[in-house]
């Protein structure tokens, strides 16, 4: 008897160093419902205070287990970390415990999270969850023997409101944009990337004026945006079927272009001449992202056409000047805008 009492009291003694409650991938969700100032109250009652050990301009702040007593060392099995980035929050999950992570990850596919099904969750050390504007990215590292697991989670804003082309740039993922415009409202496509290469993209609004197409850098999970095309006629496999044929696309762009727009305008609206690609080039009629003005062409890039002009000996050439082709009186007008993050 006297034995048993001593078992429980040392037990009780030792739990008692480390007071603190564990953390898990619920609570970490729970974290995107609060607004900023509400994190540290929340992490406080689990149990966590700020780590005012760790000095890194990148994080707003980082929490650790409160710890009571520190005769020995004790190492930390968790930490999280906060921070906000181009309009993002942003919050990291560390723990050593293997229990943690796969738990974790059963969590995220219970809450209707969605993930690459190819991937193997109890042996990738990469996958990628989303769900509406939240992407949730689970690693494993392994340093000097010991596995570290990692949830980073990433909390898009909902924007308030969309007017122009560049407004889309915000949706980098397929389910982000599926869940603000209405699964109805987005066709998952293959955009030509070029006679022989296909690349998986989504198309909003297929087959009316406000047609755009997203491709996607991982197109396994249709997430990480390459680039937007804006055009009545969309280089997607279904883009022939649902084109525009005799009006422009409706999508404004903040810098004052729109599809259909003549070279001439164009060249006002830059304020200065800019070069295009000949037909020596593999970018025919293109412009050239190296030029200089008050479009950055760089971030918005120009294809034009021309009715009757590939045979014009004036694009003979690698590149000509846009001033020259308007003193040329040759009609050549926008038709696909392509913009960049």
């Amino acid at each position: 008897m006297n034995r048993i009492l001593f078992l429980i009291l040392l037990l009780s003694f030792n739990n008692g160093k480390v007071s603190c409650q564990s953390f898990s991938v619920r609570d970490l969700l729970e974290l995107t419902n609060l607004p900023s100032n509400g994190i540290n109250n929340f992490m406080l009652k689990k149990g966590f205070i700020i780590n005012h050990d760790l000095h890194n301009d990148s994080i707003d702040a980082s929490f650790i287990p409160r710890v009571k007593i520190r005769k020995k060392p004790v190492q930390i099995r968790q930490g999280v970390d906060f921070y906000q980035k181009n309009g993002s929050r942003y919050f990291v999950f560390h723990t050593l415990d293997l229990d943690d992570y796969q738990n974790g990850e059963r969590r995220l596919i219970k809450s209707d999270y969605i993930h690459d099904k190819k991937k193997n969750i109890d042996k990738d050390s990469l996958i990628l969850f989303q769900r509406k504007n939240i992407s949730i990215l689970a690693s494993i590292e392994v340093k000097d023997s010991v596995a570290k697991y990692t949830f980073k989670l990433k909390q898009r804003k909902i924007p308030d409101s969309v007017l122009y082309a560049e407004d889309l740039l915000q949706f980098d993922s397929n389910e982000f944009l599926e869940s603000y415009f209405g699964e109805k409202n987005v066709t998952k496509d293959l955009y030509y990337f070029s006679e022989k290469e296909l690349k998986k993209c989504s198309v909003l609004f297929n087959g009316t004026l406000y047609q755009a197409a997203f491709v996607w850098g991982d197109e396994n999970n249709l997430n990480n945006l390459s680039y937007i095309i804006v055009s009545n006629l969309l280089p997607t496999k279904d883009g022939k079927q649902n084109s525009i044929v005799n009006e422009n696309n409706a999508w404004k762009f903040q810098n004052g272009i729109h599809h259909g727009m003549e070279l001439k305008d164009v060249l006002r609206l830059n304020e200065a001449d800019f070069d295009i690609y000949g037909n020596k080039s593999d970018f025919a009629f293109m412009v050239n992202p190296d030029n200089s003005g008050k479009i950055n062409f760089k971030k918005t890039a120009l294809m034009f056409n021309c009715r009757d002009c590939s045979d014009n000996i004036i694009f003979d050439q690698p590149d000509i000047s846009a001033l020259d082709i308007v003193k040329a009186r040759l009609p050549m007008r926008v038709f696909d805008i392509i913009i960049y993050p």
